[in-house]
């Protein structure tokens, strides 16, 4: 019974941002100015390349402390910036399911994390990728436009905070007990340079993203 009331909360989580491009997040012109390197903060850019299951919203998380600090909503396509103090950080991605990055955060460095998409029980499923500054970022990231929060998408993840937490207590466990290492922002993959994504790509999202 527990379950199926788990699984109604995600469902109707998802549902409430079902669509291929978030109407809750606006686009902008260009990089925000917390893109560039700042003395007492750390930036983290999450990014979302790959079109598979791109009717499915991912929505990302500050879980550091509590209660959780909303990122924003990644729709693919889409690339967001997120200003955190310098230090250690973990961070949640959801949709059917929840995942989680933890982050070692200098000041002064941009980091960037793939938000990758899998197929789900019913719907996609997500995980947060590390990346560095190297090939396979500047190809990914030219799949993506720039967009930042609104009132609205606040206020959704103000409304749906009860889910969210659910969710994070569900799936950590799971992350905690994995054997395997886990994956991991280090202070040393952060830039002092904002990655330059490759030559504007010539087809559209593609279906993979790689690991």
């Amino acid at each position: 019974m527990l379950k199926l009331i788990r699984a109604a909360m995600i469902v109707t989580a998802v549902l409430a941002l079902a669509g291929c491009t978030s109407n809750k997040m606006t686009a902008i012109s260009g990089p925000p100015p917390r893109i560039q390197p700042q003395p007492a903060k750390a930036t983290v850019v999450f990014y979302r390349s790959s079109g598979l299951g791109a009717a499915v919203q991912s929505s990302v998380f500050d879980v550091t402390a509590d209660p959780p600090s909303f990122v924003g909503i990644v729709s693919a396509g889409m690339e967001i910036a997120y200003a955190a103090s310098p230090g250690r950080h973990r961070f949640m991605v959801i949709g059917e399911s929840a995942d989680f990055l933890d982050a070692e955060l200098a000041p002064g460095k941009i980091y960037y994390a793939a938000v990758a998409p899998r197929m789900g029980m019913w719907k996609a499923r997500f995980s947060l990728r590390p990346r560095r500054d190297d090939q396979q970022t500047r190809d990914e990231l030219t799949f993506c436009k720039w967009y930042e929060n609104t009132p609205a998408s606040a206020q959704w993840a103000q409304q749906h905070m009860t889910e969210v937490e659910a969710l994070e207590k569900e799936y950590l466990p799971e992350f905690l007990a994995k054997e395997q290492e886990k994956p991991m922002l280090h202070a040393d993959d952060g830039t002092t340079t904002p990655v330059v994504a490759s030559a504007p790509p010539t087809s559209g999202l593609p279906g993979v993203i790689h690991h």
